[in-house]
């Protein structure tokens, strides 16, 4: 016998999940692209890997913690203040994607 049904276990996902399905991957697009703009061809060029990243990635808190990898990258071209002022000038693009408290915890560090 079992404790629980699978429809019981479905619908409480399918609840936990609603935050994730909120957003489609083409309201994504203009974070993708502002994203990829501040990385830049320089940026792409250094590292390939993190701009197909950005490219494919289709969760708007995978593209949140990207950002820690970009700041390493800019770091490498541009230093770290000024990859740091970059990367914090995309917090405004995910107002309303994210819940409030990561973003929060990105004002709080300025």
């Amino acid at each position: 016998m079992r404790w629980f049904k699978p429809v019981i276990r479905h619908s409480i996902s399918a609840l936990l999940g609603m935050e994730a399905r909120k957003h489609s991957p083409e309201s994504l697009e203009p974070v993708r692209q502002a994203m990829l703009a501040v990385l830049g061809p320089e940026g792409e060029a250094r590292s390939p890997q993190l701009s197909r990243r950005l490219r494919y990635l289709h969760d708007v808190q995978a593209l949140w913690y990207v950002r820690a990898e970009m700041v390493s990258v800019l770091s490498a071209l541009h230093g770290e203040a000024m990859a740091v002022d970059m990367v914090r000038s995309l917090t405004p693009l995910f107002e309303g994607r994210l819940p409030e408290a990561m973003l929060d915890s990105a004002r709080s560090h300025r």
